[in-house]
């Protein structure tokens, strides 16, 4: 950046760009690749390359924007050609959808009074006083903070259109506004790849508590039905979901869908995870009720004559640490699974064999009390080998 002023730079379209077909790559006087041309001024430089009749343009940077990382670049071109839509909505508008939608956040809310609210005050331009144009320099700069996280067309087209009324007051006070309104782009663009604007969608997109409302409708609509209308919509967006759900949200932005497709198409998806995670709960809930309700019971108990407890405790705890148990297709075997298996096998609770052995290991009992079970069994097995 403190070198960049004043030298060269070359914009180029780049079509193998991931998130958007129509970006232009940006590369400095030394070839290396810098970043891109913001979204705001896409139209622009797409109608100088084709007024221009080549495959680049190039020029020179006039401004550097060391803390938000942004270019100011210029270049010459003798006919500009005429606009084009590079984000034509028909497909988007064309998209059918027949399911449950979320209610708007406060954020969206609130954007849609700031943008009201800015319209009129520009309305009533020629009647400010100071401190309405400081009111209106205040509540426009909340508008840039707050508008990224609006990935929708409509927010970037009216940043654009504000830009434009901005410029035509030529008032010096308003001027930083039009820089702030063009840098909230790419802001939204970095946000997206990682910060609070990907945190914000994924937490509309996935977060139960945030799509519970959705599971009200569950038996008004078809969630397959649904699925396939996310499956329809345009440039395979729903797919990218299933694949890659952080890659997912920047793609939102740079689609350019209409505000209220895109609130459609996020509804249904959030709907269909809503219903998958119930689903998912309810099925976890059947295996556990199962499992209690038809595990067999064990015909067998252990004797409740006094200290027998204790015994098979003692005596399971050495089988143990001797290494002689392990779990399904060889996994470690907890102790406290293993002594909860043992007992429901003998009809006995043994989940507290830790404080059991504690409290006899910390009493008065002697070893030769802990070592008796031992040693009956060596006689036990004595005998049986000398009855032979």
């Amino acid at each position: 950046m403190a070198e960049a002023s004043g030298r060269m730079m070359t914009v180029r379209p780049d079509p193998t760009n991931d998130f958007d077909p129509n970006a232009f790559g940006a590369y400095d006087w030394e070839g290396r690749h810098v970043g891109y041309v913001s979204r705001n001024d896409l139209d622009d430089a797409w109608r100088a390359l084709r007024g221009s009749g080549r495959h680049s343009l190039r020029g020179r940077i006039t401004e550097t924007h060391a803390e938000h990382k942004y270019l100011m670049f210029e270049c010459s071109v003798e006919v500009m050609a005429e606009a084009v839509d590079l984000n034509p909505p028909t497909p988007y508008l064309e998209w059918e959808y027949s399911g449950p939608t979320l209610k708007y956040t406060q954020q969206m809310v609130t954007l849609d009074y700031m943008m009201d609210e800015i319209s009129e005050r520009l309305d009533e331009y020629s009647t400010w006083t100071e401190d309405d144009c400081g009111d209106f320099v205040k509540l426009t700069e909340r508008f840039c903070d707050l508008s990224k996280y609006d990935l929708s067309g409509d927010i970037s087209d009216y940043r654009k259109r504000l830009c434009i009324q901005l410029h035509a007051l030529a008032n010096d006070i308003l001027m930083p506004l039009i820089e702030d309104l063009q840098m909230a782009a790419g802001r939204t663009g970095r946000e997206t790849h990682g910060g609070s604007v990907l945190d914000y969608w994924m937490q509309i997109l996935a977060e139960p508590k945030v799509v519970k409302q959705l599971l009200v409708h569950r038996q008004e609509y078809d969630v397959e039905k649904i699925r396939e209308q996310l499956k329809l919509f345009p440039d395979s967006m729903y797919n990218e979901w299933i694949e890659n759900r952080e890659r997912f949200v920047p793609k939102l932005l740079y689609h350019h869908i209409p505000r209220h497709v895109l609130w459609q198409f996020v509804s249904g998806i959030a709907f269909c995870e809503a219903v998958k995670v119930r689903e998912q709960e309810i099925a976890a809930s059947a295996i556990d009720h199962n499992y209690v309700k038809f595990k067999p019971e064990s015909p067998i108990y252990l004797s409740r004559a006094k200290g027998q407890k204790i015994d098979i405790i003692r005596v399971l705890d050495v089988l143990y640490d001797q290494g002689r148990f392990y779990g399904k297709d060889g996994a470690k075997l907890t102790k406290k699974d293993f002594f909860s298996t043992m007992g429901d096998a003998m009809n006995t609770d043994l989940t507290n064999y830790d404080k059991d052995l504690s409290r006899s290991m910390s009493d008065s009992t002697k070893l030769e009390k802990h070592l008796k079970v031992f040693e009956d069994m060596r006689d036990k097995m004595k005998e049986k080998w000398n009855s032979k």
